[in-house]
């Protein structure tokens, strides 16, 4: 593929599975000769990442454009591109993806969108922009074949738009590591994500005050900062249940590598990075079957599975890997495993690249048509 000028496009470059994605492709691309400009509505502790990979990056607000549109943050995005004109638009989230469509509505370039989510919270207003939006890319990427499925059934996208392409670790540089984890007499449960309603961290605290019964040496972590942090804080202290919250850690992925049990409770899911990053360090692990959760692990193969927001069947699970130590090894070891054979070497640039190749090859040939 001939070197692009790509837009990037994102809410914001603050930690988050899809923003690493984002900045590690952007890295990944910028390698392969292409110019690669990240456009946000905010910064956020990935800017410097962000520019030590070779990307330019644009902050064009104040205020976080988040699941919702934005003609402030359109009208920004349609300034820069006239700024500087770019090949194609790649968009990460909602809100970055409804702008980008409004700043090129008029005079390209070609816009594709990147899903990282199932997306449950839109409601029926969100699936009828997100519908109006979708007629107007060259090209929907979904991170699971979850997400494909909604796509192409409940977003009534062309299944010739449609793209699967599974998450790797991006290859970004490693923080600088900070103040390990606590250490409890006993084992070491935790999780590891935004604190937000979606990733379940209710229901783990409530699984944890029945792990902690069963094991009272055990301790328990929330590694992660949002906007449900005070609430679950009283909710731990209700429960009584041993927990340290850690808020934000630059050092979260390596932090995973400590535990003797990650937790993944979400309600939704696309293919969440914590998982490919306890499955290469092996760490036992406990998740919801949600999104493309059970594509990146089998049940009783690679990790236990449970159904979400069921706070009974996530302490049993965590209580046969806790009270069998030989099983959580041999599950971690198997999933360690997998993702070396199937997770660590996904060539995600090569498919983007492809996908890129056919969006604009399709929007040459309808500008000679016009």
């Amino acid at each position: 593929m001939s070197a692009r000028r790509l837009l990037f496009v994102a809410d914001s470059l603050d930690v988050g599975g899809a923003e690493r994605v984002l900045v590690g492709l952007a890295g990944s691309l910028t390698r392969r000769g292409h110019q690669v400009t990240i456009a946000a509505s905010v910064g956020g502790s990935l800017v410097d990442e962000a520019r030590r990979v070779g990307a330019d990056v644009r902050v064009l607000g104040q205020q976080l454009v988040k699941r919702r549109v934005d003609l402030a943050f359109a009208n920004g995005l349609r300034a820069l591109l006239h700024q500087r004109p770019v090949d194609l638009v790649h968009t990460h989230m909602y809100a970055s993806s409804i702008a980008a469509v409004l700043a090129t509505l008029s005079s390209g370039p070609p816009v594709v969108v990147h899903e990282h989510s199932e997306a449950g919270w839109r409601g029926a207003r969100e699936r009828a922009i997100c519908q109006w939006a979708y007629r107007r890319v060259g090209a929907v990427i979904g991170v699971s074949e979850q997400i494909r499925r909604r796509l192409l059934d409940v977003d009534r996208v062309p299944p010739d738009k449609v793209h699967v392409v599974r998450n790797s670790l991006p290859a970004l540089t490693p923080p600088a590591a900070g103040a390990p984890l606590p250490r409890p007499a006993g084992p070491l449960v935790g999780v590891v994500a935004r604190l937000q309603p979606e990733k379940g961290v209710q229901v783990f605290l409530r699984a944890a005050a029945r792990l902690a019964a069963r094991f009272p040496t055990a301790g328990f972590v929330v590694v992660g900062e949002g906007r449900q942090r005070a609430a679950l804080e009283r909710l731990a202290a209700d429960l009584r249940v041993p927990v340290t919250f850690l808020g934000f850690r630059a050092d979260a992925p390596a932090l995973v590598a400590q535990l003797d049990l990650l937790v993944v409770p979400s309600f939704s899911e696309g293919t969440p990075l914590v998982v490919l990053e306890a499955m290469a360090a092996g760490v036992p692990l406990v998740a919801t079957a949600v999104g493309g959760i059970p594509s990146q692990v089998r049940h009783e193969v690679h990790a236990l599975l449970v159904p979400p927001g069921d706070e009974v069947a996530l302490a049993e699970a965590g209580a046969r890997l806790l009270g069998d130590r030989a099983l959580a090894t041999r599950l971690g070891a198997a999933a360690r495993l997998r993702w070396r054979r199937e997770f660590s070497g996904v060539a995600i640039p090569e498919l983007v690249e492809g996908i890129y190749d056919s969006v604009l090859d399709s929007w040459t040939r309808r500008a000679a048509l016009r």
